[in-house]
Order: C-alpha cells, then structure tokens, then sequence
C-alpha cells in the first residue's frame, strides 16, 4: 500500500535542542554521506571555478566536503537557523577551509541573482521545505544554464526493515525525528512531476548510487562507518542533472 506523504512534526520542543541532536547525529552518523555525496559532485562539475551553494546546509557537512575537493570553487552554505549557521562558521574557521561561507535564507527565496549559480546541491533538506515547488522555481531560475544540480534526500518508499535498522542505531529523539523525515520524504514519481513542473527539464529522478570511484576513494571510511552495508539506493533518492552522470554501482 502506497504511504501517503505526512507534513513533518519536528518533536524537539527548541531550536537549540534540536540543533544539538542533529549535530551528533551527523557526526555520529551521517558524516559518511556528505563525503559520498561531495566525492560525487566533485566527479560531476566540469566548472574550474564559480560557486556552488548547498542548500539546506545545517552545520555544513556537505559544503565544507565540497569545498575541500572543489577549492576553485566558492562554496556557500544556506540555512534559514541562524544558529545552525553559527555553528557551521565555527566549524570552517577550526578546520581553515577558506573557499567556503555560511549565509542566513529562505531557501523559498534565493538571494543570487537569476541565471548565477554554477552548482546547486543539498542533502536531506528537501522534505523540510514549506512548498518545494516554490524552492524547485527558485532552484531553475539561478542555476546556470550550464550549472549542475544535485539534491538528495531520503524517500519515503524506504522499506520498513531498512528504516527500523537505521533508528535503531539511534538516540530515542534521533530515531522519532529520522522517521518523521521518512514520512515527510517524497516519492520518485512525486520528484519528477515537481521538477517537470518546475521547468528542470535536463535532470534525473533517481534512486541515489555512487560511482565506482566514489566508493573506492571513500572505502575506509565506509568501513568504519556505523552505516556500512546500508543500502542506499532504498533510502535515498536524487534529482540530478543528466549529462553529467558518472557509471554508477550500488554501496
């Protein structure tokens, strides 16, 4: 029976505490994906330079692996929290990534100009979004004509086993919240009738898988990774430009 979409309820009562657990959880956790995913990107951008912006950046996980494999690009982190992005500052100027910035907006309402973006990426910020067709609108009217566009997120066609697999290696509050964000994710289908409608004529809906190369160059890390032998493409999905789509295999 097909699950029907749920507008996610966030059970965190303050910004702060949430903040708090989505940190731990991506250390802890989901730090190997934005390593797969940048190494990914970085395979797909054909652009010496320009910027790039993650949208939906959190504490800059994503961006920050980015910028370190892209370092002519100029990275912008986007997040609507102001203390989300605080915390992405810091960890830029600990770490001294220097092609890479932090900004405060609404994803709804992107402040670059039209036709500006080399690069637009996110990872599991779309089911987060108040009107993804507004963001989607945004998303095609400041990308580049030539620019890339990779957004991932989870699906909410995940089977039940992998979902309760994957809570389980979380705290209580991380486990209500990962599959709060599984209801609220969308379907393969209900992406590609967003993004048509929306204009992104040159993109792919597809369940999420990593090159070869990715894997090879990300296998420590993927071994010590509390999510190894996760399936992936059961539990992610991506839009993403297509001619710039390297062979792929699953994890």
């Amino acid at each position: 029976m097909r699950k029907e979409r749920l507008e996610e309820e966030f059970e965190l009562g303050e910004e702060e505490e949430a903040i708090h657990e989505y940190e731990a959880l991506t250390d802890d956790y989901l730090h190997i994906n934005a390593s797969l995913i940048a190494e990914e990107i970085a395979q797909l951008v054909k652009a010496t330079n320009g910027v790039a912006v993650d949208l939906g950046t959190g504490p800059g996980s994503l961006a920050r692996a980015l910028a370190t494999r892209c370092p002519a690009l100029v990275v912008v982190g986007l997040d609507i929290s102001l203390p989300m992005t605080r915390l992405a500052r810091d960890r830029i100027v600990a770490e001294g990534i220097p092609n890479v910035v932090f900004v405060v907006a609404d994803v709804h309402h992107l402040p670059f100009r039209t036709c500006s973006l080399t690069v637009i990426i996110s990872h599991g910020a779309m089911h987060h979004w108040r009107s993804l067709a507004q963001a989607l609108a945004e998303i095609k009217r400041a990308l580049a004509a030539e620019g890339l566009l990779y957004l991932s997120d989870l699906t909410r066609t995940a089977p039940d086993d992998v979902v309760q697999h994957i809570a389980a290696l979380l705290n209580p509050k991380q486990a209500r919240a990962f599959v709060n964000s599984v209801q609220a994710a969308y379907t393969i289908e209900e992406l590609a009738q967003l993004t048509a409608e929306a204009g992104l004529d040159t993109v792919r809906v597809e369940p999420e898988e990593f090159s070869r190369r990715t894997i090879a160059r990300n296998i420590e890390k993927l071994r010590r990774s509390a999510m190894r032998g996760l399936r992936q493409p059961v539990i992610n999905i991506r839009v993403v430009s297509t001619d710039k789509k390297p062979s792929a295999t699953g994890v």
